[in-house]
C-alpha cells in the first residue's frame, strides 16, 4: 500500500513515500534489501521471495509498489494491456540457459538438432528461461517452436491441481502433464528433454540417468556470447502504475538506487573469470539501461512475437517509461 509520512521536524518538506519493494536477494540488490542504500524520498519495506511466488503476487495481486518481474510475462501483459506495473530498464537477473536443458543419459538425443519433432517438458511455458531456450533453438539450430511437442508440468513433485494451457497469439503444440512429473516422464522416455532453471531429480554424477544436453556448457555459452554479444536478460523491474502516476519522478530515483546497489556490489573486489573465458561478474555484464542492453532487449522482443506471447513486436516505449529510454 502506498503511504506518505510527513516529518514533524519540517512540515514544509514533501512527505516521504512508504513503499514495498520485492526483489531477489543477490549481491546486486542486497544493499537495497538491507537498507544500506535507499531510494531518495522513500522509506522502503523490503521483501525477498522465490521468483515464482514473487511474480505471482505481483502480476495477480499487484501486491508490491516496486517489484522484480519476469521479462517474458511482462511482455505478455503489456501486449494485452493488463500489466499493473510500468517498466524501468533495470535487470536484476541474467543467465545463459544452455545449462537449463536436460536429456536422458542413455537416450538418442546427443545434440540440439536431435530434438526436432520430439517432446520437451517445461514447468511454465511463459517463463523467460523457456522463452530464451526456444529462441536459442530457433536462432542457432533451426528448430522452430512448431517443431517441438511441448509438455507443461511439475518437475519433481506434483504441485498443481490444474495446469492451464496458455492462450498464445500463434499456434504451438502444447499439452499438460497433469498429475505426473516431468523428471519421471523423462526417465521413462515419455518426453525427450526438460527445460528448467534447476536440475531435475535424476541429474547428478556421470552414472545419473539425466544429464545436460550441452556437456561442455560453459564452452557453449562462451561461443554463443562471442557470436551474439548477448548475455540474456531474465527479469526487469516495475513500479506499480498507480504509484508511478502519483509521482513520475520516482522512476528515475528507483533506477538510480538499483544502479547504486549494483555498483556497490562489484566495486570492492576484482571480478574473477569463469572457465569459459567469459567474466560474467564484470560490471559491464550487469549494466542497466536501454542503450547498453539494446541487442538483448530486441532479441527478447522478437522472441515474444515469434513465439506468440505478443501480437506484435513491442517497442522500447512499450516496455519502459519515456524518461528512461535514453539511459
Amino acid at each position: 500500500m502506498l503511504l506518505f509520512v510527513q516529518h514533524r521536524s519540517n512540515v514544509s518538506e514533501r512527505p516521504r513515500m512508504i513503499l514495498t519493494l520485492a526483489c531477489s536477494d543477490t549481491p546486486r540488490t542486497r544493499r537495497l534489501l538491507d537498507g544500506s542504500i535507499g531510494i531518495e524520498g522513500c522509506d522502503l519495506r523490503t521483501n525477498s521471495f522465490p521468483p515464482e511466488e514473487m511474480f505471482r503476487r505481483a502480476f495477480e495481486d499487484a501486491e508490491f509498489d516496486i517489484s522484480e518481474l519476469s521479462f517474458a510475462t511482462s511482455m505478455l501483459h503489456i501486449d494485452r494491456g493488463t500489466c499493473p506495473y510500468v517498466g524501468i530498464p533495470v535487470f536484476p537477473s541474467r543467465a545463459f540457459r544452455h545449462a537449463a536443458i536436460y536429456v536422458r543419459s542413455d537416450g538418442s538425443v546427443t545434440k540440439p538438432e536431435d530434438l526436432r519433432g520430439r517432446n520437451i517438458g517445461v514447468r511454465n511455458y511463459l517463463n523467460t528461461a523457456a522463452l530464451v531456450v526456444r529462441g536459442l533453438f530457433s536462432d542457432v539450430y533451426g528448430i522452430g517452436v512448431e517443431d517441438i511437442n511441448w509438455w507443461i508440468g511439475d518437475v519433481d513433485r506434483v504441485e498443481r491441481d490444474t495446469i492451464p494451457i496458455p492462450q498464445l497469439q500463434r499456434r504451438a503444440n502444447i499439452q499438460a502433464a497433469q498429475g505426473r512429473t516431468l523428471s519421471t516422464m523423462l526417465m521413462d522416455g515419455t518426453i525427450d528433454a526438460i527445460v528448467h532453471y534447476h536440475p531435475p531429480r535424476g541429474f547428478g554424477d556421470a552414472d545419473a540417468p539425466i544429464r545436460r544436453l550441452f556437456a561442455e556448457t560453459e564452452a557453449a555459452e562462451c561461443d554463443y556470447y562471442r557470436s551474439t554479444g548477448i548475455f540474456p536478460i531474465m527479469h526487469m523491474v516495475g513500479i506499480r502504475r498507480d504509484v508511478y502516476d502519483s509521482d513520475p519522478s520516482l522512476a528515475v530515483r528507483v533506477y538510480d538506487a538499483f544502479n547504486a546497489a549494483g555498483d556497490a556490489a562489484v566495486a570492492p573486489k576484482p571480478p574473477l573469470p569463469d572457465t569459459s573465458g567469459i567474466d560474467i561478474t564484470a560490471p559491464e555484464f550487469w549494466r542497466n539501461g536501454v542503450g547498453p542492453n539494446r541487442a538483448a532487449l530486441e532479441c527478447l522482443i522478437r522472441y515474444g512475437f515469434e513465439q506468440g506471447l505478443t501480437s506484435r513486436p513491442l517497442t522500447m516505449g512499450d516496455l519502459f517509461i519515456p524518461a528512461l529510454l535514453t539511459t
